[in-house]
C-alpha cells in the first residue's frame, strides 16, 4: 500500500522538476537544447521578413543620396549627325554654292539649379525621411520577429510540459489499474471497477497522444521559424514557469510613445507628407537654371565640311502664370493627406495606450490566476492522494479514485496554460513599452 502511495506522489511533482529530469536525458541522447534567449538570435539571423525590410532600407538609403545629388551640377553630352540624300546647292545672290550632305556637332552642357521653388530641397528632406522610416521599420520587424520567436518558444514549452502531463497522468491510471487487476483476480472487488477503470485508461491514452500531436506541431513550427528541418529534434532548456520581475505599475504614455517606433514611424510620415505638400507647390513657382554649352561640329551652313567650336553660357527663367486651377486643386488634395497622416497620428497614440494597458492588466490578472491554480494543484493532489488511499482500504468506491484523477490532470494542465498565458502577457507587455 506505502509502495502504492509513493508512486502516486512522485507523479504530483510539478512541471518544472519534470523538464529538468529531461533535459538531463535529452543531454544524454545529444539533442539540441535552446534557451529562449539562443533561439531569439537564431530566428532573427533566419528571419526572411527581417531581411526584406533591410533590403528595403538599403534600397531607400541609395535613394536619399540619390537625391542628395540635386544639389550638385549637371553635365550632360550629346552628339549628333545628318546625312541628306538629295543634292542641295545654296543661292547665294545668283551664285548657286554646293552644300556638303553631312553635318555633325558635339555638345557638353553644364547645368545648376539655381532656384526650383524649394523642389531639390523638399525632395532630398522627402528622401531622408523615408530612409529614417525604413530604419525604424527595420528595427521594428526586428522587435516583431523577436516577439514571434519569444511566443513560439514558450508554446513549444508549455505544449511539451502538457504532453509530459498526460505520459504521467496515464502512468497514474495505469498504477491503480494494476492494483485493481490484482484484486479482480484475487476476487475481492467486483469487475465493474475494473471496466470503469480500463475506460478511464483509455481516455487517459487518447488525451496523451492528442497532447503529443500538439507538441510536435509546436516543435514543427519552431523549427522552420529558424529555417531548421521542421523533424529536427530540439529540446527547450528554459521550461514553461512563472515569471519573476512583474513591475509593480505601469510605464508612462508619454515614455511609452518615446520608446515605441510605430509612434515615430506615424510622426516621420506625416513630416514626410508635408515635404511631398511643398514639392508639390514648387511645381507652381519660378524656376531659374544657369548653364553652359560647348559645342564642336559642321557649321550651320556646311559649304566645305569645316568644323569650329561654339561655346555660350545661358540662363533660364520660367514663371508658371495660369493653370486653370490646378495649383490650389492639388496643394488641396496634398493638405488631405496631410490631414490623414495627422489622423494616423492620433490614432497610434491611442492604439499604443491600448495596448500598453491592455497588456498590463493581462500580466497582473494572470499573475493572480497563477497563485489560484497552484493553490488548485495543491488541493487536488493532496485529494488524490487520500481518495486513493481509501479505496485501496476499501473506503471508497472507484469513481472517486477517477474523479480525483481528472481533478489532478485538470488542476496541472491549469497550471501550465496560467504560466504560458503569464508568459504571454509579459511578452505582450514588453512589446507595448517597446523594449526589444
Amino acid at each position: 500500500m506505502i509502495k502504492h502511495i509513493f508512486q502516486i506522489l512522485l507523479l504530483c511533482v510539478p512541471c518544472v522538476v519534470w523538464a529538468q529530469e529531461d533535459s538531463v536525458v535529452t543531454a544524454a541522447l545529444g539533442v539540441e537544447r535552446l534557451t529562449v534567449e539562443e533561439y531569439r538570435h537564431r530566428v532573427l539571423d533566419y528571419s526572411l521578413s527581417l531581411k526584406q525590410s533591410s533590403a528595403e532600407l538599403e534600397s531607400v538609403t541609395n535613394a536619399m543620396r540619390e537625391a542628395k545629388t540635386s544639389y550638385l551640377p549637371t553635365l550632360d553630352f550629346g552628339a549628333s549627325g545628318q546625312y541628306r540624300v538629295t543634292d542641295y546647292d545654296l543661292d547665294m545672290m545668283g551664285t548657286s554654292v554646293s552644300m556638303k550632305p553631312e553635318s555633325y556637332s558635339l555638345e557638353a552642357d553644364v547645368r545648376q539649379v539655381i532656384y526650383g521653388g524649394g523642389a531639390v530641397k523638399q525632395g532630398y528632406k522627402a528622401a531622408k525621411m523615408q530612409q529614417e522610416i525604413a530604419q525604424k521599420s527595420e528595427e521594428l520587424t526586428r522587435t516583431n520577429v523577436a516577439y514571434s520567436a519569444e511566443l513560439n518558444y514558450w508554446t513549444a514549452a508549455a505544449k511539451y510540459a502538457l504532453w509530459k502531463l498526460t505520459e504521467r497522468y496515464v502512468n497514474l491510471i495505469e498504477e491503480q489499474a494494476q492494483v485493481i487487476r490484482e484484486r479482480f483476480n484475487d476476487g475481492l472487488i467486483s469487475k465493474t471497477d475494473l471496466l470503469q477503470i480500463e475506460g478511464h485508461l483509455s481516455s487517459a491514452r487518447i488525451q496523451n497522444s492528442e497532447a503529443r500531436k500538439s507538441y510536435q506541431l509546436a516543435l514543427q513550427n519552431l523549427n522552420i521559424l529558424m529555417g531548421c528541418l521542421p523533424t529536427a529534434p530540439v529540446h527547450m532548456a528554459e521550461p514553461v514557469s512563472r515569471v519573476d520581475n512583474i513591475p509593480a505599475s505601469v510605464m508612462s504614455l508619454d515614455e511609452v510613445l518615446d520608446r515605441r517606433l510605430e509612434y515615430g514611424i506615424s510622426q516621420k510620415q506625416l513630416d514626410f507628407q508635408t515635404a511631398q505638400m511643398k514639392i508639390y507647390r514648387s511645381k507652381y513657382l519660378p524656376k531659374l537654371v544657369v548653364g553652359m554649352k560647348a559645342g564642336w561640329g559642321t557649321t550651320m551652313l556646311n559649304f566645305d565640311g569645316s568644323t569650329m567650336w561654339n561655346s555660350y553660357a545661358y540662363a533660364s527663367l520660367s514663371i508658371p502664370i495660369f493653370r486653370w486651377g490646378a495649383k490650389y486643386k492639388g496643394v488641396a488634395s496634398q493638405r488631405a493627406l496631410m490631414r490623414r497622416s495627422e489622423f494616423a497620428v492620433q490614432d497610434t497614440r491611442d492604439r499604443i495606450s491600448k495596448e500598453l494597458y491592455a497588456a498590463y492588466t493581462n500580466l497582473v490578472e494572470y499573475s493572480h490566476q497563477i497563485e489560484v491554480a497552484q493553490d488548485a494543484c495543491e488541493t487536488t493532489k493532496e485529494s488524490l492522494d487520500l481518495n486513493t488511499f481509501s479505496y485501496n482500504e476499501g473506503k471508497l468506491p472507484i469513481v472517486d479514485v477517477l474523479t480525483a484523477q481528472v481533478a489532478w490532470v485538470q488542476s496541472n494542465s491549469s497550471l501550465i496554460k496560467a504560466w504560458l498565458q503569464e508568459k504571454v502577457a509579459y511578452a505582450d507587455y514588453k512589446k507595448a513599452i517597446g523594449e526589444n
